[in-house]
């Protein structure tokens, strides 16, 4: 391995994410200057995330047989190019096209990266499973819409769209110089996932219980962030009457205890294991959602928000710790590890909306503890299954 790819990927991975969430505000604003109504930019903001959910699954076996490095590179262009020619019509059904067209090239380079950090991981050590991760939302939550916010104050809309796509240019080349070139899957992973269809390898992935467990939990992890996310600015606002600062600082206290522990969280589970990691992520969900739920000081508000950031992240860093040891192809299971979290964060905003609807935005993190337990529980009565399956094998022989 390279003993920088390191240092170079976690800037690579910041740098992304930066340039992420610079193009949401600075895309939101323009959708505001062009005279689009709430509707037409709510339709707007979702065509990038509808491209990612279509494509992040054949993304992966795209990535597996072409290679990450070329793949990367490749993706990078479609944004560059898009980004220079969004200010060409003043049209939100044009910016709504254009974020489809982005949506459908961000996959190919978020998939990109996640399976060559999993390859690199064994090497890297499952202590900093979770610095990928943590390099993004740096980028995404902190930075992005900072330099967002300041581009679209200081220059025009025209020349922050020309940044934006000078930003997916330089990463595409930056990416060139450190990421090396794979020599193609391994015969054993091949043999793993067999030759069969598109369906049938996803089949084979998701009966493969360490790949199918870690879906679902980062499945619903995302969902619960989402949940989050989404709800809370209206929780603290309109339940426990909060100033619009207080709520947003909610936001952000996740964000940067998201950040502290993803970066410190993998040097304790890899000690303890992963046991006990999923039940202090269980316990630390509960608590906080019964927190969030039932509380209407900001104090324990922000104290549901950091045990929320840290039960999401002890679950991805122990999955990202299986998915890095598993055969089968990095590439493809990546792309179904993504879509997972993809699909959770959209389900979780969804059935939010409508529990919320119908029960009240105070009951609605009440809500969703019931939906945490059946998920843990599901998984504790598979592995048990599975270890009752093993020492009937070990009897037979």
């Amino acid at each position: 391995m390279n003993p920088r790819f390191l240092l170079n990927f976690m800037f690579l991975a910041a740098f992304s994410g930066a340039t992420i969430g610079m193009a949401k505000i600075v895309t939101t604003l323009y959708a505001m200057e062009i005279g689009a109504n709430t509707m037409q930019i709510g339709i707007i903001s979702a065509m990038e995330s509808l491209g990612m959910v279509f494509l992040t699954l054949p993304a992966g076996f795209v990535i597996a047989r072409y290679g990450t490095r070329r793949v990367y590179f490749l993706a990078s262009l479609g944004p560059m190019l898009l980004n220079l020619a969004i200010p060409l019509f003043a049209n939100w059904l044009w910016l709504a096209a254009a974020r489809l067209l982005i949506g459908f090239c961000i996959p190919f380079r978020i998939v990109a990266m996640n399976s060559a950090f999993l390859q690199q991981l064994r090497h890297i050590g499952l202590a900093k499973a979770g610095w990928y991760r943590m390099a993004l939302t740096v980028g995404m939550g902190i930075l992005g819409p900072v330099l967002g916010n300041w581009l679209s104050g200081t220059t025009s809309h025209a020349l922050a769209f020309a940044l934006i796509g000078l930003c997916f240019g330089l990463m595409a080349v930056y990416s060139l110089g450190f990421w090396e070139a794979e020599s193609g899957p391994s015969p054993e992973a091949e043999t793993t996932l067999g030759n069969g269809s598109f369906l049938e390898q996803v089949k084979t992935m998701l009966a493969n219980p360490d790949i199918a467990e870690s879906c679902l939990l980062e499945m619903l992890g995302s969902s619960t962030g989402a949940l989050f996310g989404t709800f809370i600015l209206l929780l603290a606002m309109d339940v426990a009457k909060l100033t619009q600062s207080q709520a947003v600082s909610l936001l952000m206290v996740q964000g940067l205890s998201s950040v502290i522990a993803l970066f410190g969280l993998g040097y304790l589970v890899q000690r303890s294991g992963r046991g006990l990691a999923y039940l202090v992520a269980l316990v630390a969900a509960v608590a906080a959602l019964a927190l969030l739920g039932r509380s209407h000081q900001y104090g324990l508000l922000a104290l549901g928000a950091v045990l929320l950031s840290i039960a999401g992240s002890l679950v991805h860093l122990v999955n990202m710790g299986r998915l890095s040891e598993h055969r089968m192809d990095k590439s493809k299971i990546s792309g179904l590890f993504n879509l997972a979290g993809m699909l959770g964060g959209f389900g979780g905003a969804m059935l939010g909306g409508l529990l919320g609807q119908a029960l009240g935005l105070d009951r609605l993190f009440l809500c969703w503890i019931p939906l945490v337990l059946l998920a843990a529980l599901a998984c504790w009565l598979l592995a048990q299954r599975r270890s009752r399956a093993s020492l009937s094998l070990l009897n037979e022989n």
